[in-house]
């Protein structure tokens, strides 16, 4: 927590709010609506707001963004203040018998093994990421591994273990989904796992774990660097989940099989045959244990017919956060709208039956989820309620500030306008240095500074408190009369340049903006290739062709084309920046039709 996290708790509509809230979870829910709230009185508002509710909100709470960069942000933000966050990223389906990385599947699983675990207090995610299906909890708890100093361990029945729990043998780990045996040692590097040494302590995080045998008894356990090969610290008991969402068993694989074989029956293009052959291959290859299945998203709800999702983890009575309602709302829509189009042009292909083409739940769920739990909904401006009941309904009164950066004279016009005004004023710098010589600037030109460690109620109206450590966005309370002015540089559009104009981007005439780097780029961002047009960037992979492996830029088509482009060839790319970039209702380009072509 902050001083600056705290002052907002000062502000009558915060503490009414609390209080609806909570009588929210005494009785049936009902809707509350916290309107008003600008991006750093938002963040602030969310700290001070899960730290409050913790003794009666259930557990872990769900916070949803529109984005998935405002949920990377918000994740980091909150963690910054001491709250328990993680971002759980959607589920990027592979429909290819080809093999991917699995990064993001390995935070997925240290986000729900850790939300099991009690390891959060909220779980930051998008409608389309929560509604999509994925492990259920009891799967996943039955294919959790544990391990005691005081087990017995047969190496090749442990292999067997690690290789249901869809680990992947190599000759040493050195990143999460691996494991190795040599002689009487045998390493596991998990995605996420709870250690306990001698003295009861838990170490919860990604950590390898190494395990030195004599015969089948654990002589010594413990965590080691896999740089170095060291122990860095010893363990007596090691609890870790599978290293894959979906573990088909042998019935699943049969039922593969027969769904693969009925769907070859049925196909009469002669490349989609061929495909189905090869599928057949890879089920016959994971059967005997010399590969995985990788295009088993394909057959979700075959390996899962619980059609279990992220809701599902969030059982009784739990508090549910929307930022930007209306922002969600139509993420969700667009969403929906694409993975229709997925299915509808994956069924025209002929690899796949209709009775499998199920990947996620409705928005009609989602709207029942919110119902049955205290939903907050949080915007800038409220959106339409006039069809429903409310618990509650606040309206803060915030305005934005812009950053400062490198405009000293505007900085100090605005800062004395709010001393005189009787504010208590919060100054944001980047480092420690900087607040020492912002404050002693201001002493000098007369400002009332105090010290960085006064608590708020005891500060002076009027007052001057410089920080370095808090990288909220500027932010005015009218209310309790609180002004934080950001010093920090700011990307945002309408930051303040060295000359004092705006940077607020000029419109463009074209659909599309180059790329120098592809860290310009963010998973879910639309792009255009020069030869097969608009498609959705989906991060970088890691792929092995022919026993090369390489890094690959991932952008889907439409339907279940995707295409894997070599990261060095990214002036082949340019950003999408036409009609529709921002709701997300783009129509993806097929790959191989002549409608590209026409419209260049």
């Amino acid at each position: 927590m902050s001083i600056l996290t705290e002052s907002i708790k000062h502000d009558t509509e915060y503490k009414q709010l609390i209080r609806a809230v909570e009588r929210d979870f005494r009785t049936n829910p009902l809707p509350i609506l916290a309107s008003g709230l600008c991006d750093g009185a938002a963040d602030a508002f969310l700290v001070s707001l899960l730290d409050d509710t913790k003794a009666f909100r259930g557990g872990t709470a769900l916070l949803f963004c529109a984005e998935e960069k405002d949920c990377v942000r918000v994740c980091a933000t909150l963690e910054r203040y001491g709250i328990r966050a993680a971002f759980y990223m959607a589920r990027d389906l592979t429909f290819y018998n080809i093999t991917a990385s699995h990064e993001y599947e390995h935070e997925r699983l240290r986000v729900l093994s850790g939300l099991l675990g009690g390891d959060y207090d909220v779980i930051v995610t998008t409608p389309d990421a929560a509604l999509g299906y994925t492990v259920p909890p009891k799967r996943l708890t039955q294919n959790t591994l544990t391990v005691n100093e005081t087990d017995s361990i047969e190496p090749r029945a442990f292999a067997s273990r690690l290789n249901a729990a869809g680990y992947t043998r190599v000759d040493m780990v050195d990143s999460p989904g691996q494991y190795a045996i040599r002689g009487g040692i045998v390493d596991v590097y998990p995605p996420y796992g709870c250690f306990e040494d001698s003295d009861g302590d838990q170490k919860r995080g990604t950590y390898a774990l190494r395990v030195e045998l004599f015969g089948d008894e654990i002589d010594r356990m413990g965590l080691f660097d896999p740089e170095t090969q060291r122990m860095t610290q010893d363990v007596i008991r090691a609890s870790f989940p599978p290293a894959r969402e979906l573990l088909p068993d042998s019935e699943a694989y049969e039922k593969l099989k027969k769904a693969v074989s009925a769907q070859f029956r049925a196909a009469k293009d002669e490349r989609v045959c061929e495909e189905l052959i090869k599928e057949s291959a890879a089920i016959d290859r994971a059967q005997s244990g010399d590969s995985e299945v990788c295009f088993l998203d394909k057959y979700i709800t075959l390996v899962y017919p619980e059609r279990t999702c992220l809701l599902d983890y969030f059982d009784g009575k739990r508090l549910v956060l929307m930022r930007s309602t209306n922002a969600i709302t139509d993420r969700l829509k667009a969403s929906e709208w694409h993975l229709n189009q997925t299915v509808v042009e994956l069924l025209e292909g002929g690899t796949l039956a209709p009775k499998y083409a199920d990947y996620a739940k409705s928005a009609s769920m989602f709207d029942l989820f919110c119902e049955q739990h205290v939903t907050l909904h949080i915007d800038s401006i409220s959106y339409n309620v006039s069809d429903k009941r409310l618990a509650g309904l606040f309206g803060f009164r915030t305005r934005h500030t812009v950053s400062y950066c490198e405009n000293e004279e505007l900085f100090l016009e605005d800062l004395d306008q709010y001393v005189r005004g009787g504010y208590r004023c919060f100054v944001l710098t980047e480092n420690e240095v900087e607040a020492k010589r912002t404050e002693q600037a201001l002493s000098e030109k007369g400002f009332l500074t105090v010290s960085a460690s006064e608590e708020f109620e005891k500060m002076e109206r009027g007052s001057v408190q410089v920080l370095w450590q808090d990288l909220l966005a500027g932010f005015e309370l009218l209310v309790p009369k609180v002004a934080v002015l950001s010093k920090n540089p700011d990307g945002r559009v309408g930051a303040l340049s060295l000359s004092g104009r705006s940077t607020a981007r000029k419109k463009k005439k074209k659909n599309t903006k180059s790329i120098l780097s592809y860290a310009e780029l963010e998973v879910g961002d639309f792009v255009v290739h020069e030869t097969y047009g608009i498609g959705q960037y989906t991060g970088i992979e890691t792929l092995t062709c022919d026993g090369v492996t390489r890094d690959y830029i991932g952008i889907r088509y439409a339907g279940s084309d995707k295409l894997f482009l070599p990261v060095e060839k990214l002036d082949k790319v340019s950003k999408y920046i036409g009609a529709h970039s921002d709701d997300g209702l783009v129509k993806l380009s097929k790959m191989g039709s002549d409608t590209w072509k026409k419209s260049k």
